[in-house]
């Protein structure tokens, strides 16, 4: 049976005994404990060599961004006119400028891993009671799909994952800076411009139930249609063809027929409505989180018959619904709820561990015998 490469292993260990830890044990966070992990994830995925969906597409387009695009081209998509490249600016400029010195791919992978990892790890221990258990959220497995396979979207949502704390601040200057940056590397940050609002809307249990229910009702309906062509601008063929065979994965919930995906979005759907009130009363700004992720359920739900925009276009709202309002919920509910939800959500672990393995881990090198860092094994 196909297992997870030992560093993975490791990881999945540490954050078992850590997330254990703060929730029975010391109960306050530990900053240099969620240092050492991030350090553990970035070495896994800013130095992975021919690892994830698109790694040899992006590797690829390092040469072709260096060979066939000039700085002029990379400012005037920066200044929002038309040009031959479909790929958003800041990371073609990247990319050029670390060829253009003469280092590797790896360099971009691990640029890359650093941002986006800093940034979602650093914001999830700002305004996270657990955020050892909100990062064991993020890893197992949404690290896989985001920032090991489409990593460009994965540092679009960690600058969006950021820019929350402007969101609270009120700060629409701030916020808009950090949206058009995470533009610049994914297109579909344009879908978090409305949170800054959505955050302040006025919920309770029913109206997320309503809400809800609209976005299953209207699906059959085809909403995605609405968008027609929207699609071709926010992900280039490149890439998009590769994704799209990634995204028939169930290890993550993200294959779109009935089945696993429904069971856990069902889950998350009876934890938000079930404890709203007592996270709400626990947890500074949770109402923002939980707005958030509701609106990521109800994007997820019209767009499902479309898989791509099913799981692309919700993914940052999801973000918050997953590892901000999960972790939360946790820490809010009373000692005998606490530890029930937390060996449901171990178990939850475990079996993704394995399943995912078995499901996308080796077909896409992430298994013992498979995966390989320049660290240890060079660079090819």
């Amino acid at each position: 049976m196909p297992i997870l490469h030992y560093i993975y292993i490791l990881i999945f260990l540490l954050l078992v005994v850590g997330s254990a830890y703060e929730i029975f044990i010391e109960k306050k966070k530990n900053k240099y404990f969620c240092i050492g992990v991030v350090i553990l994830l970035i070495i896994a995925t800013g130095f992975r060599v021919n690892v994830g969906p698109d790694y040899p597409i992006y590797r690829n387009l390092f040469v072709g961004f260096s060979l066939f695009t000039d700085y002029s081209e990379v400012l005037q998509k920066a200044l929002f006119q038309q040009t031959d490249e479909e790929i958003e600016w800041l990371y073609v400029l990247l990319n050029k400028l670390i060829f253009d010195v003469g280092l590797p791919f790896y360099i971009v992978t691990l640029i890359m891993a650093i941002i986006a990892m800093s940034l979602k790890v650093k914001t999830m221990f700002q305004y996270l009671e657990y955020p050892v258990l909100g990062i064991f959220f993020y890893f197992m497995p949404v690290m896989f799909f985001e920032d090991s396979g489409q990593m460009r979207q994965g540092i679009g949502i960690a600058i969006c994952v950021f820019s929350f704390r402007y969101i609270i601040k009120r700060n629409l200057l701030a916020f808009m800076v950090c949206i058009y940056i995470a533009l610049s590397f994914h297109k579909t940050s344009i879908v978090f411009v409305p949170a800054y609002w959505i955050v302040k809307i006025p919920m309770n249990r029913i109206r997320i139930v309503l809400v809800l229910l609209v976005g299953v009702l209207i699906s059959p309906f085809g909403v995605f249609k609405l968008f027609s062509g929207v699609m071709d601008f926010l992900t280039p063929s490149e890439v998009n063809s590769a994704y799209a065979g990634y995204i028939k994965d169930a290890g993550e919930g993200t294959i779109l027929e009935s089945g696993l995906n429904d069971v856990i979005k069902l889950g998350y759907i009876f934890l938000l409505v079930r404890y709203d009130k007592e996270a709400c009363a626990k947890v500074p700004y949770y109402e923002y989180m939980r707005n958030l992720g509701v609106f990521g359920l109800f994007i997820f739900y019209i767009m499902r018959t479309n898989a791509i925009f099913a799981i692309r276009l919700p993914g940052v709202y999801m973000f918050f619904l997953i590892m901000f309002c999960m972790p939360s919920i946790v820490f809010a509910v009373k000692d005998t709820a606490k530890k029930t939800l937390y060996v449901i959500i171990m178990v939850y672990f475990s079996i993704m561990f394995f399943h995912f393995a078995r499901i996308s881990g080796d077909s896409l090198n992430f298994t013992i015998g498979k995966y390989k860092n320049v660290l240890w094994d060079g660079y090819e």
